[in-house]
Formats: structure tokens, C-alpha cells, sequence
């Protein structure tokens, strides 16, 4: 069953694991500037490989308080454990785009769109647990937009950005965390559905 708010642990857990990549994020946006490249550019492969540790370690970090003390709901209970998987892919792409930022820097836009899309799936990660199904098509809608943006802005020169985004080993796994959301959101959304009629057949059959 789904909880309708986090346990002490959970909490604990989540939020170190949003320290850690924060962190993270913060070591990278001084070690630009330190390196006198605080204009922004795409990272090197050590500097990639290092994000991609962080992103991973804070969002398992992060998971270790859910999985105390949700071991066994979680095997026995498929929404259950869909919902904590789409909470941590939105925590790991809010991660990436954070990172996406420091990439941006000298772009006042770009830069400006990956804070404000970081900051959105961090804050959602917190709460995608908790709340209503009604919410799961905004998540939906959240991830099928940057795709979107993501597909366009690599294929044509848009406002305001002026030029074609090259196509970078950070954003293709930000997609495919975000292609991962969506199946496990519309696999949430179709479940929902099916519960709604299987209700409705239940109410509607004659009493005997």
C-alpha cells in the first residue's frame, strides 16, 4: 500500500542522498572556475565519469532508507515499488541536469532551464511517492517535455538558444533515464486505469 508520507528513515536516507549529489555539484561548479572555465563547456571524460559516480552514489544513497524499511512491500506491492523507482530516476535526472548547467554557465537560457528543471525533479523525487495518482500524468508531461526539448534543440536552431546542441554523452543518459520514467509512469497510468474499470464493472454488476 502506498504511504501517504515518509518514514523518519526514508527521510534521513533522501535527503543525504541529495547532499551528496549536491555536493558533487558544487565540487564540479568550483573546480570550473578554479580551472578558469567558468564560461561553461562540456566536461572531459574524467570530470564525465566522476558525475556520473556522484549522480549514482547519491541516488543510491538515497535508496537505502526506502529499501529498510520497505523490503518486503516492495516485492509484494508493483505500484508500490514503480513509484520509488520513477521518485529516484527523477532525483538521478535532476542530478544530470544540474551538471547540465554547470555545462551552460555563459548561456543565460540554457543555463536558466537546467536550474529551473534540476531544481523542479529534485523537489518532485521528495513527494512522487506520496501523492495522488491524479499527479502522474504532470510527472509524465514534466518527462515527455524535456525529450521533447532535448530531440528539437539537437535537430534545429530554436529560440533563443541560436545553434544546434551537440549531442553529448551526459544529455543521452539523461534521455534514457527520462525514457525509463516514462515507461514505468505509463505502466503506473495504465494500472490505474485497469483498477478504475475493474471498480466500475464491480459497482455497476447487479446485486443477486
Amino acid at each position: 500500500m502506498r504511504r501517504a508520507k515518509p518514514t523518519i528513515t526514508e527521510l534521513a536516507f533522501f535527503v543525504s542522498g541529495v547532499i551528496v549529489i549536491l555536493t558533487g555539484w558544487l565540487a564540479d561548479l568550483l573546480g570550473l572556475f578554479e580551472l578558469g572555465s567558468g564560461s561553461g563547456g562540456h566536461g572531459s571524460s574524467a570530470t564525465f565519469s566522476l558525475r556520473i559516480f556522484l549522480t549514482m552514489f547519491g541516488v543510491a544513497f538515497a535508496t537505502i532508507g526506502v529499501a529498510y524499511d520497505n523490503f518486503p512491500e516492495i516485492f509484494s506491492d508493483a505500484e508500490m515499488a514503480k513509484r520509488y523507482l520513477v521518485s529516484f530516476l527523477f532525483l538521478g535526472d535532476g542530478s544530470l541536469h544540474l551538471y547540465a548547467l554547470n555545462d551552460h554557465l555563459n548561456e543565460p537560457f540554457p543555463a536558466a532551464f537546467f536550474g529551473v528543471f534540476a531544481g523542479l525533479q529534485v523537489a518532485a523525487a521528495f513527494v512522487i511517492p506520496y501523492t495522488r495518482r491524479e499527479l502522474d500524468p504532470a510527472w509524465l508531461g514534466i518527462t515527455g517535455f524535456l525529450i521533447a526539448a532535448y530531440v528539437v534543440t539537437r535537430t534545429v536552431s530554436v529560440w533563443p538558444i541560436g545553434t544546434i546542441e551537440e549531442v553529448d554523452a551526459l544529455g543521452l543518459i539523461s534521455k534514457i533515464v527520462e525514457v525509463l520514467t516514462v515507461l514505468f509512469l505509463v505502466s503506473l497510468m495504465r494500472s490505474a486505469r485497469a483498477e478504475r474499470r475493474k471498480t466500475a464493472r464491480t459497482t455497476a454488476a447487479p446485486s443477486r
